[in-house]
């Protein structure tokens, strides 16, 4: 017995759909906007933080005059950002009013033998004729909102992958059963005529507790129906169904010559099944020998029913329509069309 298979598989191709946009995102930002790795040098810090850092520099100077070393803190700097940096701290004592500290960088700017730079359009000249020099651009609005931006359209592309795949799985699901109808009605009797009541249900005077139709059509090969049977008050009570039980023949669509219609009562917990066979199944003594282990044999036959009952549920079960397929098996041995319908109640007490 199988289930609710059908939500099942949507269920996985949801989820497949949604992990498969996940790593298609991953790829896209790796491979198009892949982060800048390596190791951070100073020559890579902005100009205010190389300011800081000749100041530090500078310090150091001032205290052991090791040459040596100021070369191995300014290795990888070009003789125009050391100047650029050093004019930039000058400038930045002077408006403080640190002239002892100007020095500092004065003595820095002779050992390693810079020419100062002349004052550039724009920058203010100090009272000590040095230049104070612009304040550096901050970063623009992009720079900020760059990363951010991606993550964002990252998290929007998943999703949007994941729903492609949602939609396509249940288009698929739709595609597997194009002619498959469904159709419930509770808690409305259905009329004797489509589906006539077993006489110890009739003038018991409740409604049943679902009526359920169902039709199979050739090329359905994974028909599988199941309907939850519950009290008004939507109290569960148990479930029935009808799915594909054998096959004949070979190729494809399948052809399917015999049915299981099945109920399961919660309150008996076990599954009571019979098995629905085409002509030509119920006539042959080996596939009836075979397919006994699966449920009592019943012939299709349209407008007879037949009944699955458990201890507290009756499910009646009523061919309306039936026609056979035609091909290289024998006549009357597999379905072109099957439509069911099925009539829960509880079971009369005595």
């Amino acid at each position: 017995m199988n289930q609710g298979g059908g939500n099942t598989k949507l269920i996985v191709a949801a989820v497949g759909g949604l992990i498969v946009g996940l790593l298609l995102g991953m790829l896209l930002f790796w491979g198009v906007f892949p982060p800048k790795m390596g190791n951070p040098q100073t020559y890579d810090l902005a100009e205010e933080a190389k300011i800081q850092y000749v100041k530090l520099v500078a310090d150091s100077y001032a205290l052991d005059r090791d040459l040596n070393r100021v070369e191995q803190f300014l290795a990888s700097w070009s003789d125009e950002e050391r100047q650029q940096a050093i004019g930039g701290a000058i400038a930045s004592y002077q408006a403080e009013g640190l002239n002892d500290r100007v020095q500092k960088l004065n003595d820095l700017q002779l050992v390693l033998r810079l020419t100062p730079l002349p004052t550039p359009a724009g920058a203010t000249a100090t009272p000590g004729g040095e230049a104070e020099q612009p304040a550096a651009p901050s970063k623009g609005l992009w720079d900020r909102l760059r990363y951010p931006c991606l993550v964002f359209a990252l998290v929007l592309l998943v999703f949007v992958l994941g729903a492609i795949g949602f939609r396509f799985a249940m288009q698929r699901r739709a595609a597997q059963a194009p002619g498959g109808t469904v159709t419930v009605a509770r808690p409305s009797r259905p009329s004797e005529a489509a589906a006539p009541l077993p006489e110890e249900w009739k003038g018991v005077g409740q409604p049943p507790l679902g009526h359920f139709i169902t039709t199979y059509k050739l090329g359905e090969d994974t028909y599988d129906e199941s309907f939850s049977i519950e009290t008004p008050t939507g109290e569960f009570l148990g479930e029935c169904g009808v799915g594909i039980s054998e096959l004949i023949g070979k190729g494809e669509p399948d052809s399917v010559t015999a049915f299981e219609v099945w109920l399961f009562d919660k309150s008996d917990i076990r599954t009571v099944t019979k098995v629905l066979m085409s002509d030509y199944a119920f006539k042959d003594e080996q596939m009836r020998a075979r397919l006994a282990p699966k449920g009592e044999a019943v012939l299709a036959e349209v407008g007879v029913p037949f009944t699955l009952e458990t201890t507290g549920l009756q499910v009646q079960a009523t061919v309306s329509d039936l026609q056979y397929g035609e091909g290289q098996t024998p006549a009357g041995s597999f379905f072109r069309q099957l439509t069911l319908g099925l009539v829960a109640m509880a079971k009369p007490t005595e």
